[in-house]
Order: structure tokens, then C-alpha cells, then sequence
């Protein structure tokens, strides 16, 4: 017999399994609670749960049964539960979309259906992560601008050098902001490019390597046009469906604060389109010791898009929403960050960052393969993917920072990084 983890669809009642889903921890009236969110935002609640009920939650694998349920609950809490009492959960799970299940595929499916109708991909994030009216948003962005302290962190930068390719951080923009414009201020000093490609991380991704969209993401500013000619001549030579986990687009981040710097850069006057592109985890490398160019189909969609840039009549320039280190007990770690552990990530962070300068993406891989990635570099697969097709000869740090959660005890560090070719 099979794992039971393997077997096809069941009604979620028999064996239930909960969907990915954020947890979190909240005090109410000297209480504690476990908050659960669909980073996904296909469930639209955010559900509180007692202790007891969020413990059933942890079981809900595909593989407990709800006699294996009700028998590790009696161990945990010494208290028998009924198989109706944990059905009634399941069935509430089901209704808010936490579980897998049909009813959730039937929501999925319409969210899906919605999404791939509209020509556009709304900003997602407009008037929480960011300002949603126009001007606020122009007065926010300029902000960041006006509070650097010298145009560029580094003096040798090269000013006849082409922009080949910018690293720039996705961390919310009240955390980022001044690394974002210290990153942009690249763009804003040099002549426009034709083609944007936009490398983002796909922090929901189930499976696949890179995730396009035809659409155009639009912004409070106006949208940013995407290429369909450029995307639709790769989709015809990737060894993979590039839209299959297109949905993915529809929430996430790492690309959606990119095109707000570059929308209001790059002005109503720009004729020129961009590309975005979600990339997936390299996890599976990591874990095997191998590079991901090992992988036929790593390999091939890279050499599809270098040799399509080089035959791209204008000029390139390849955008990364990027940040470094995640590390603290938000992540899986259970010792916190104090000082020492901040200066472990700072030192781990400039070992990373040399490497990566270098614009040598093998090198860079390495660096963070050695220590398997333990603090949780979330931009690996962007980064290595944009210097893998641009293959830059040099790269400045621009700007290093970190956001410290004492709530939490958690840090998220990132930089702005700019690589240039002759």
C-alpha cells in the first residue's frame, strides 16, 4: 500500500490536509491565540484559533486519520474530543478555503479564471504596503530620493559603463525605502532602457522554476507594459509551461515594489515594455550539492533567455527584487538574534556579497550552497538566474541593511547592488 500522502483526491473529512498557510501567534484578554492567513489571499479571513483546535490544525497532514486525530489529542491534552467535534472544525476550515479540498479548487479555479480575464495585473498592495493615491504615492517615492545622503555609495562607480543589471531589495518599503532609492538611483542617472526584464523571488511557489504573465502590472502611477511578443517567444522554447502557477502574480511582492520605482522613474513617456519573471526555489540544489545548471531545464530556460537578450534589437537591463538574509525565530531558528548571532549574519551577509559582486553566478551559489543556506537567503534564485543570462563583469555594493523584528527576534537583511558590462 501506498503513502497515504500519495493517494488522489478525498473528501478532506477522511484524511484532511490544510492548505499552506501562514500561522501566527496573538494575545487577546491575557489569552493566547494562533492566527492563520493565506498568504495567497484565496482565503480572505484570517481565522483565530485556541491552542487545542490549532493543534488539531498541525495534525491535518493528509496522512492523520481522525482516530489518529483524536488519539494524539488525548496524549497532548489529556481530554477526549469526539470525531463529529473535529469534523465541525474541518467543515469551518473548509468553508474559510484552509483546507484542500474541492471547495477550495472551485474558489482557486474562479480566482483564476478572474485573474487570467483582465489584461492587467492590479497592484495587489496599493494603500497598505504603499501609498494608493497618485501623488501621496510620487511624494512617498521622492522622499526616499531626497534622503540619500550622496548620489552613490561608492565613488568608482563607472559612469560610461552600461547598467547591465540591478539588485534591489523586496522588503516592505517603510523597512527598504532608502535602499530601494539608493539601488534606482542607478536608473534614474542613466538614459532608459528598452527592455526590463524583472526577476522577482515567488515566495508561494509549489514547483516551478520560472512563472511568467502576458499582463501588464499596473500601478497608482499607471501600468508598465509588458512585452507579449518577448514573452510568448520564450514560453515557445522554456522546457516548462511558464504559465502554469501564473496565479502566483497575482499577490506577491517581489516584483510589484520594482515596477513602482520604475514606473515613476521611467515616466508616462517611455516606449519601452519589461518582462516579469517569478522564479522559484532552489531548495532541492541546495539540499543534492548541486548547482542548478546541473538541471537540464535550469539550463536550457537560461540559455534561451541569454541568447534572446543578445538578439533583442534595444538595449537590456535586468532588474532584481531581491532580499538576503531571514533569520531569527520568525524562521525557524530558535536561539533569537542576539549581538553575537547579528554580527554571525552580518559577516555570513559580506562573505555572500563579495562572492556576488564578482557577477559570477556559480560563485555566488557556492557561497551560499557551502553553509546550505541556512540563513535563509530568499533572492537566491533570482539573482543567480539575472547574473547567469547578463553575465555582468563587476558589481557594486551600493547599500547594506537589515531590519530587526525585537517582537519577533527575528532580522531580514538586503542590499542594492548595481553590475555593469563595457
Amino acid at each position: 500500500m501506498g503513502d497515504k500522502s500519495d493517494r488522489p483526491y478525498r473528501s478532506p473529512t477522511e484524511y484532511p490536509k490544510i492548505r499552506p498557510v501562514e500561522a501566527f501567534p496573538v494575545l487577546d484578554a491575557g489569552r493566547q491565540f494562533i492566527c492563520l492567513r493565506d498568504p495567497q489571499r484565496i482565503a480572505q479571513n484570517i481565522l483565530s484559533l485556541p491552542f487545542p483546535t490549532y493543534y488539531l490544525v498541525t495534525l491535518m497532514d493528509g496522512i492523520h486519520s481522525l482516530l489518529d486525530m483524536q488519539e494524539a489529542f488525548v496524549r497532548q491534552f489529556r481530554e477526549i474530543i469526539s470525531q463529529d467535534t473535529i469534523r465541525r472544525i474541518i467543515a469551518q476550515l473548509d468553508t474559510e478555503l484552509f483546507m484542500e479540498s474541492e471547495t477550495f479548487e472551485q474558489a482557486r479555479r474562479r480566482i483564476e479564471e478572474e485573474f487570467r480575464a483582465s489584461p492587467y495585473r492590479a497592484p495587489a498592495h496599493a494603500g497598505t504596503a504603499y501609498q494608493a493615491d497618485p501623488q501621496r504615492l510620487r511624494e512617498q517615492l521622492d522622499g526616499y530620493f531626497a534622503k540619500i545622503e550622496h548620489p552613490s555609495a561608492d565613488a568608482e562607480l563607472p559612469r560610461n559603463g552600461k547598467l547591465s543589471v540591478l539588485i534591489a531589495p523586496h522588503i516592505d518599503l517603510e523597512r527598504g525605502g532608502l535602499c530601494y532609492a539608493q539601488a534606482y538611483q542607478e536608473i534614474r542617472n542613466r538614459p532608459p532602457s528598452d527592455l526590463y526584464i524583472i526577476f522577482g523571488t515567488a515566495h508561494q511557489c509549489r514547483h516551478s522554476l520560472m512563472t511568467l504573465t502576458r499582463k501588464s502590472y499596473d500601478t497608482p502611477l499607471g501600468p508598465l507594459p509588458t512585452d507579449c511578443e518577448f514573452v510568448d517567444r520564450f514560453s515557445q522554447s522554456a522546457p516548462f509551461d511558464i504559465f502554469e502557477e501564473e496565479l502566483l502574480h497575482r499577490d506577491e511582492h517581489s516584483i510589484e515594489f520594482q515596477v513602482l520605482y520604475l514606473r515613476r522613474l521611467l515616466g508616462s513617456h517611455w516606449k519601452g515594455k519589461v518582462v516579469p519573471i517569478l522564479s522559484g526555489s532552489f531548495h532541492p540544489y541546495i539540499h543534492a550539492g548541486r548547482s542548478p545548471r546541473e538541471d537540464p531545464r535550469v539550463q536550457q530556460a537560461l540559455d534561451v533567455l541569454r541568447d534572446m537578450i543578445h538578439e533583442y534589437e534595444g538595449s537590456v537591463t535586468v532588474v532584481v527584487g531581491a532580499d538576503l538574509s531571514h533569520v531569527g525565530k520568525n524562521f525557524g531558528h530558535m536561539t533569537g538574534i542576539p549581538a553575537d548571532e547579528l554580527k554571525r549574519v552580518e559577516k555570513d551577509d559580506h562573505e555572500v556579497l563579495d562572492a556576488l559582486v564578482t557577477g559570477d553566478a556559480e560563485q555566488f551559489y557556492r557561497r551560499v550552497e557551502k553553509k546550505k543556506n541556512y540563513n535563509n537567503i530568499c533572492g537566491l534564485s533570482p539573482i543567480y538566474m539575472a547574473l547567469d543570462i547578463a553575465r555582468p563583469a563587476k558589481g557594486y555594493l551600493l547599500r547594506y541593511d537589515r531590519a530587526i523584528d525585537q517582537v519577533s527576534e527575528s532580522v531580514v537583511t538586503f542590499a542594492g547592488l548595481s553590475f555593469y558590462t563595457a
